[in-house]
C-alpha cells in the first residue's frame, strides 16, 4: 500500500476548515499540520480539528521533511508567493483559486512550476465534479454537433462582514472569486479566447461586485458569463451545440444533475403543424412534456464532498510523478488569468 501523502494546510479560515474535512474523505491523503502566521491561531485551529501539528508560519512548513504537499488556503493576495516558495522547497502545491491576482503574478508562478519541476495545480474544483465532467465529455464527443455557445452564472448575495476575502483590496472582487470558475469552464468547453468584452460594476471601495462577460473563442463559439457578489443568479451552465444542449443544474459549484436536450434539424412547416400546435395549446400536454424532460435528468454524485473528486485527481497526479494536471494544466490557468485581466481592463 502506498504511503499517505502528507499535506499541510496553509490558512485557518473557512476554506481551510472545509478542505481539512474533505481531505479526511480521500484515501491516501492525510492532513499533518495547520499553518498560520499567528502561532496561537495555528494551535487553536489545529486543536479544534484534531490535527497534531501547528506550524507558526510558512517557513516552518517548508522546513519539515514530514510534509509532502501543501494546500494553500490563506489570503488570495498571498497565494502566489506561498506557491513559489513551496515549489522551491520541493513541496507539491494545490493552490486555492485564484492562484494569483493578475497575469504578471501568474506568470511568475508558472515559471516557478516549470523551473522546479514540482507538481502544481490551481484548485478549481468544478471541472472535476462528475456532472460537469460528463457535460464536458458529452459536448467533446461531437454527438450533439459542433459546440456554439456556453452560458453560465455564479452569484449569491454577500457582504464585507460575511465574506471579507471577497472585498479585500488586493485579491478580492467578483472576477477573482467567482468569474474564475466560469471562465475556466468556458475555456475547457470552447477552447482559447480571442476577444473579451465586459461590463463591470464596482462598489464604493472600488472592488468589482458584478461582472457580465462576453467571450469569443478561436473556434468561433461564444460564452456569456455572469458573476455577482450582491445578487442571486441562476447558478447553472448550459452548453449549446448545433443538435442539442447540455445543462448542468444549479448549484453549479456542487451540482449532481445533468440534462441533455436534442433537437431535430429545422424543416419547413407542413400540414401536421396545425395539429401539433393544437396539442401544445393544452396545459396538460405541456406538463407531461416537462415531466418527460425531468426523467431525462441524470444524477452524478460527487461523494462526501464536492472537493473529493479534485483531491482524488491531485492524489493520483502526485503518485504518478506528474508535474501538472492534464485537466487543468498551468497554461490553462494562466490563460484564464489573462481573460480576467482583460475583463478588468475593458473600457468599451
Amino acid at each position: 500500500m502506498a504511503q499517505d501523502i502528507r499535506v499541510a494546510v496553509i490558512g485557518t479560515g473557512y476554506i481551510a476548515h472545509t478542505m481539512v474535512a474533505a481531505i479526511g474523505h480521500v484515501p491516501g491523503l492525510t492532513v499533518v499540520g495547520i499553518c498560520s502566521a499567528s502561532a496561537e491561531r495555528a494551535r487553536s485551529v489545529a486543536d479544534s480539528l484534531g490535527i497534531a501539528t501547528a506550524f507558526p508560519g510558512l517557513d516552518a512548513v517548508l522546513a519539515d521533511p514530514g510534509v509532502d504537499a501543501v494546500y494553500i488556503a490563506n489570503n488570495s493576495a498571498d497565494h502566489a508567493a506561498a506557491a513559489i516558495k513551496a515549489m522551491e522547497a520541493g513541496k507539491a502545491v494545490l493552490s486555492e483559486k485564484p492562484f494569483a491576482v493578475d497575469t504578471a503574478e501568474a506568470e511568475r508562478v508558472v515559471a516557478a512550476a516549470r523551473r522546479t519541476g514540482v507538481l502544481f495545480m490551481e484548485a478549481v474544483a468544478t471541472p472535476f465534479l462528475p456532472a460537469v465532467h460528463t457535460a464536458l465529455a458529452d459536448v467533446a464527443s461531437g454527438q450533439l454537433g459542433p459546440v456554439r455557445h456556453l452560458s453560465a452564472s455564479f452569484g449569491y448575495p454577500t457582504t464585507p462582514a460575511s465574506h471579507p476575502g471577497c472585498y479585500a483590496a488586493v485579491g478580492g472582487g467578483v472576477l477573482l472569486d467567482r468569474a474564475v470558475y466560469l471562465v475556466t469552464l468556458a475555456r475547457l468547453a470552447l477552447g482559447p479566447v480571442v476577444d473579451v468584452r465586459a461590463q463591470i460594476t464596482r462598489g464604493t471601495n472600488g472592488i468589482d461586485t458584478e461582472a457580465a462577460l462576453l467571450l469569443t473563442h478561436a473556434s468561433g463559439a461564444t460564452a456569456q458569463l455572469s458573476a455577482s457578489l450582491t445578487a442571486l443568479l441562476g447558478n447553472a451552465m448550459t452548453i449549446g451545440c448545433e443538435r442539442g444542449a447540455v445543462t448542468v443544474a444549479a448549484p453549479l459549484l456542487s451540482s449532481e444533475k445533468i440534462a441533455v436536450d436534442t433537437v431535430a434539424p429545422p424543416s419547413r412547416p407542413t400540414g401536421e403543424s396545425g395539429l401539433r400546435d393544437r396539442i401544445k395549446a393544452r396545459p396538460a400536454f405541456r406538463r407531461l412534456a416537462d415531466l418527460a424532460r425531468m426523467r431525462k435528468t441524470r444524477f452524478a454524485a460527487f461523494g462526501a464532498s464536492p472537493y473529493v473528486p479534485e483531491l482524488l485527481h491531485f492524489r493520483d497526479l502526485y503518485r504518478s510523478g506528474a508535474i501538472e494536471s492534464p485537466v487543468l494544466p498551468v497554461e490553462l490557468s494562466l490563460d484564464v488569468m489573462r481573460v480576467l485581466d482583460a475583463a478588468r481592463e475593458d473600457r468599451r
